[in-house]
C-alpha cells in the first residue's frame, strides 16, 4: 500500500470518527435503531467519497458530501433535538427508520449505475497536461481583450441592475429576489448575465493566460459583479469552486484537497456568509463558528424529502413540467405550479414556503418511488460520463464540457438539495452563458479547443 493510500485510510478514520461525535449528543431523544440508519449512512457516504473514485474531485465525491451533511450530520441533529422544520406535524423514530431504508436503497442503487457507467479504472488520476493547439500571441491578444469587452459589457448590465447602489453589490439585499422571478429580462439577468464575468476569467485562466493586466482587470470585474457577500451561498459555491481549481495545481492533483475545503466551507465559511443576509451594517458581523446550523432551515431538506413520502404526495409530472419549462412566464400559463417545498408547504400547511425540496423528492413528488428510480439512473449516468471524461484523454476536445463540469461541481450541491425549479433555472442560465462565449470566441475564429 502507497504512502498516500495509507495517509487517506488514517485521515479517513479520523475524520469518520471524529463525525461520530455527533451521536454523543444528549438531545431529547435517542432510538437505537434510528441511530444505527444514521451510522450506515454516514458509513456508506464516507467510503463511497474517499475510495469510491480514483479521481482528485469528481462530481461523485460532491454527491457522497452531500450525503454526509445532508442525509447524515443534519437530520441526526435535528432528531435528537426534536426539530420539525416549518411547522406541521412532527416525525416519529419510524419515520426516521423508513426514510434512511430510503436514503440507504438510493446511496446503493446510485453507486451501482455510476460504475456500472464508468467502468472505472481505480488508479489514482492526476490532471494531465493540455496540448492545446497553439496560436500567434496576435490570436490570443485578441482573444483577451474580446474577453475583457464581454465581461466589461455584462459588468454594466448587473450594476444598472442593481441601481448603481454599492451596497446591493457587496451586500446581499435580496434586489433580485424582490424582483418578479417570471420576468423574462429578471431571468436574463440573473441566471444568464451574471455568470459572465467568472466565465470570461476561467476561459481566459484556462486557455490564454498571457496578460497579466486583462486578468487583473477581469478580476476585478468578477469581484465588482459577483462579491461572495452579495451572493447565494449556492452560488458562491458553483461559481468560485472552478475559480479554485483553476488558480491552485494542488487540487488538481491532490487527491480529496477540494472536499476537504467544501467541507471546511459547510463548517466555517458558509454560516459566516449566511450573517449577510441579516445586517444591514458591517458592525454586526461576529466572527464565531455557529454549530447550531443543523438545526435550521439550510438543512431543511431531508425533513422534505420525509414529508413527500411520509404523506405520499404525488402530482403525476406537474412539478416536473413547471421545472423543465422554468421561462415560460405565469402569465401565459395559469396553471403552473410553484417549486415543490412550496407546493408542499401549501399542501401541508406549513408556516414557510420559500423552501427546499430534495432532488429525489422530486423525483417522488412527481411519480413516486418510480420517479425515485428515474432521478438516480439520470444523476448516476451524468456524474460517472463527466467524471470520466473531464479525467480522460477525451477532455481535451471538450473545452465546452470542461468549463461547464467546473461549475457543476459546486451547482450538483444547489440541485440535490434543490428545489429543482431554481436549480434548474441557475444551470440551464449558467450553461447558456458559457455556451454564448465559446461560440463568440469561435464565431471570431479565435477557437479555443
Amino acid at each position: 500500500m502507497s504512502r498516500t493510500r495509507v495517509f487517506l485510510s488514517i485521515l479517513y478514520f479520523i475524520l469518520f470518527i471524529s463525525t461520530l461525535s455527533i451521536f454523543r449528543i444528549e438531545g431529547y431523544y435517542h432510538n437505537s435503531g434510528v441511530m444505527l440508519s444514521f451510522l450506515i449512512i454516514l458509513l456508506l457516504s464516507f467510503t463511497l467519497m474517499y475510495f469510491g473514485d480514483p479521481y482528485p474531485f469528481s462530481l461523485n465525491k460532491m454527491f457522497m458530501l452531500f450525503s454526509i451533511f445532508f442525509f447524515g450530520i443534519s437530520p441526526y441533529v435535528q432528531y435528537k433535538y426534536g426539530v420539525s422544520l416549518w411547522g406541521g406535524t412532527g416525525f416519529t423514530s419510524d419515520d426516521y427508520i423508513k426514510q434512511n431504508g430510503i436514503i440507504i436503497i438510493i446511496i446503493l442503487t446510485y453507486y451501482f449505475l455510476y460504475i456500472l457507467n464508468s467502468k472505472i479504472d481505480f488508479t489514482r488520476r492526476k490532471l494531465k497536461k493540455e496540448n492545446y493547439k497553439t496560436y500567434t500571441k496576435k490570436t490570443l491578444e485578441y482573444s483577451s481583450l474580446f474577453l475583457l469587452i464581454v465581461a466589461v459589457c455584462a459588468s454594466i448590465i448587473i450594476v444598472d441592475f442593481n441601481n448603481y447602489e454599492w451596497k446591493n453589490l457587496f451586500m446581499r439585499t435580496n434586489l433580485a429576489e424582490s424582483e418578479d422571478v417570471s420576468k423574462p429580462l429578471t431571468l436574463i439577468i440573473t441566471k444568464f448575465i451574471y455568470p459572465i464575468p467568472i466565465i470570461c476569467l476561467i476561459f481566459f485562466k484556462l486557455y490564454i493566460d498571457k496578460n497579466k493586466f486583462i486578468e487583473i482587470l477581469l478580476i476585478t470585474l468578477v469581484l465588482l459583479t459577483n462579491f461572495p457577500t452579495a451572493n447565494a451561498r449556492f452560488y458562491i459555491a458553483a461559481t468560485y469552486l472552478p475559480l479554485l481549481i483553476v488558480y491552485f495545481k494542488t487540487l488538481r492533483t491532490s487527491y480529496m484537497k477540494l472536499n476537504h475545503i467544501v467541507l471546511a466551507g459547510f463548517l466555517i465559511v458558509f454560516p459566516f456568509l449566511h450573517q449577510f443576509r441579516r445586517i444591514s451594517n458591517i458592525n454586526e458581523i461576529k466572527f464565531r463558528l455557529d454549530f447550531e446550523m443543523f438545526t435550521q432551515g439550510h438543512f431543511d431538506t431531508y425533513q422534505m424529502f420525509m414529508r413527500v413520502t411520509k404523506y405520499n404526495i404525488i402530482t403525476m409530472g406537474d412539478q416536473l413540467w413547471t421545472t423543465l419549462l422554468f421561462f415560460v412566464p405565469r402569465s401565459m400559463w395559469d396553471q403552473k405550479s410553484v417549486a415543490s417545498g412550496a407546493f408542499v408547504s401549501d399542501y401541508l400547511g406549513l408556516n414557510y414556503n420559500n423552501i427546499s425540496m430534495n432532488y429525489f423528492g422530486e423525483g417522488y413528488i412527481n411519480f413516486g418511488f418510480l420517479g425515485i428510480l428515474t432521478f438516480i439512473i439520470f444523476l448516476a449516468i451524468i456524474n460517472a460520463r463527466l467524471d470520466k471524461h473531464f479525467w480522460s484523454n477525451h477532455y481535451r476536445n471538450w473545452s465546452l464540457v470542461k468549463v461547464f463540469y467546473l461549475f457543476l461541481l459546486g451547482l450538483q450541491f444547489f440541485i440535490l438539495r434543490g428545489s429543482l425549479l431554481s436549480a434548474f433555472a441557475y444551470t440551464i442560465g449558467i450553461f447558456s452563458s458559457i455556451c454564448f462565449i465559446y461560440l463568440l470566441l469561435n464565431l471570431f475564429g479565435k477557437r479555443v479547443s
